[in-house]
C-alpha cells in the first residue's frame, strides 16, 4: 500500500491548482446564482419556510456528515486522512457542487484536499464510492417509488406511464452502475477509450495499475475498508434527503396524498440531476416540478415553491460550505504559527547540547 503523507505535507502542484481553480470558480458561481435569484425572493422564502429552516439545514448537514463518514471509512489506514479533513472536504465539495454545473467540479475539490494526506489512489476510491453508492441508492429509490406508485395506486394515466418509464430507466441505470464497478470501471473505461484512440496506449499503459488499484478499492479487495458501514451510511443519508422534500412541503402548509409523495420522492431525483445542467437548476426546476405536480394532480405551485425552497437552502448550505472550508484554513495558519516557535526552541535545545 502505498506510503500516506504526514500530516502537514504539502501535496503535488496540481492538487493545489485544482483546489484554488475549484474555490474560485464554486463563489463566482455562488455569486452569479445569488444575483439572478435576487436577495428579496431568497430572504421572501426564507421567511415562509419560518424556523423550518433551521431543521432542513439540520437534515442536510446531517446528511454531509454522513457522508463524510463513508468517505472517511473507505480512507482509514495508515496515513488516512483524519475525521476533521474529511469533513471539511466534503462540505467544501457539496458547497462547489451546489453551485456549479454537473455537480461534479466538489468530487475533484474533496480529492484535491484528501490526496495531500495519503495516496491518490486510496482518495479517488474514497470519494468515488460515496459518489457512486449514493448513485446507485438514488436510482434504487426512483425505481422502486416509480414503479410501485404507478402500480399500486389510481393515478391519471399520462402520469402512469412517466412512473414506470422513470422507473425502468432507474433500475436499467442503477444495475448497469453496479455491474460496471463489479468488472473495474476505470480500467475498462480506460481500456476502452485506448480502443477508440482517444487515450494512446502508451498513456493506457501507463495508468494501467493506478486505475486498477482504484477497482479493486472499489471492489473491496483491499483489507481493512469498512465498505457495508460506508454503503449503510450513504443510505441513511440519501433518506435524509428524501425527509428533506417532506419537511419542505409540510413547512409550506400543504397536504399530499401517500402516492403522490411517493412520485416526488422518487420522479424529483431525476428531475433534480437533468436540473444540475446549470448552476442550482435555475428555470429547469420550477418548469420540471410545475410539469411533474401538475400530471401527479398535485398543486403546481407548490411544485415551483419547493424548487424555490430547495435553492435557497442549496444557497445557504453552499456559502456554510465555504466557510468551513475558510475556517479550516486559518486553522491550519494558527496551528503552524504555533509549531514554528517550538520547532525552533527544540532545535536550538539540540544545539545547545551538541
Amino acid at each position: 500500500m502505498p506510503r500516506g503523507r504526514t500530516a502537514g505535507e504539502r501535496g503535488p502542484a496540481w492538487l493545489r491548482w485544482v483546489t484554488r481553480a475549484s474555490i474560485v470558480v464554486g463563489l463566482i458561481a455562488l455569486s452569479i446564482t445569488v444575483w439572478a435569484v435576487g436577495t428579496e425572493p431568497l430572504l421572501e422564502h426564507l421567511r415562509a419556510i419560518g424556523p423550518w429552516f433551521v431543521v432542513l439545514i439540520a437534515i442536510e448537514g446531517t446528511a454531509t456528515f454522513c457522508e463524510a463518514g463513508s468517505t472517511y471509512l473507505m480512507t482509514r489506514g495508515p496515513g488516512g486522512p483524519a475525521w476533521r479533513k474529511v469533513c471539511v472536504a466534503q462540505f467544501a465539495g457539496r458547497a462547489v457542487n451546489s453551485v456549479t454545473p454537473g455537480a461534479n467540479l466538489g468530487e475533484a475539490l474533496k480529492v484535491s484536499l484528501l490526496a495531500r494526506e495519503c495516496s491518490t489512489q486510496r482518495v479517488v476510491a474514497g470519494v468515488m464510492f460515496t459518489a457512486l453508492a449514493s448513485g446507485i441508492v438514488a436510482m434504487t429509490i426512483v425505481a422502486a417509488g416509480s414503479l410501485i406508485t404507478a402500480i399500486a395506486f389510481p393515478i391519471a394515466r399520462s402520469a402512469s406511464i412517466v412512473l414506470l418509464i422513470a422507473g425502468a430507466v432507474a433500475t436499467v441505470m442503477a444495475g448497469g452502475l453496479a455491474i460496471l464497478v463489479r468488472r473495474g470501471m476505470l480500467g475498462s473505461l480506460a481500456r476502452t477509450a485506448g480502443r477508440l484512440h482517444v487515450l494512446s496506449a502508451a498513456r493506457v499503459a501507463r495508468w494501467s495499475a493506478r486505475l486498477d488499484d482504484v477497482d479493486a478499492r472499489l471492489r473491496g479487495e483491499i483489507r481493512g475498508e469498512h465498505r457495508l458501514a460506508a454503503a449503510c451510511l450513504v443510505v441513511v443519508s440519501q433518506l435524509l434527503q428524501r425527509g428533506a422534500v417532506l419537511v419542505t412541503i409540510f413547512a409550506t402548509g400543504y397536504t399530499l396524498g401517500v402516492p403522490q409523495l411517493i412520485a416526488i420522492l422518487s420522479a424529483g431525483v431525476l428531475l433534480a440531476w437533468i436540473s444540475n445542467v446549470v448552476p442550482l437548476g435555475i428555470g429547469v426546476a420550477e418548469g420540471g416540478n410545475f410539469a411533474l405536480f401538475a400530471a401527479l394532480g398535485a398543486p403546481p405551485s407548490l411544485g415551483v415553491a419547493l424548487a424555490l425552497a430547495k435553492r435557497v437552502n442549496q444557497i445557504v448550505f453552499a456559502a456554510l460550505g465555504f466557510g468551513v472550508l475558510a475556517a479550516d484554513r486559518i486553522a491550519e495558519r494558527v496551528d503552524r504559527v504555533r509549531v514554528l516557535p517550538e520547532l525552533a526552541t527544540t532545535t536550538s535545545r539540540h544545539a545547545v547540547m551538541l
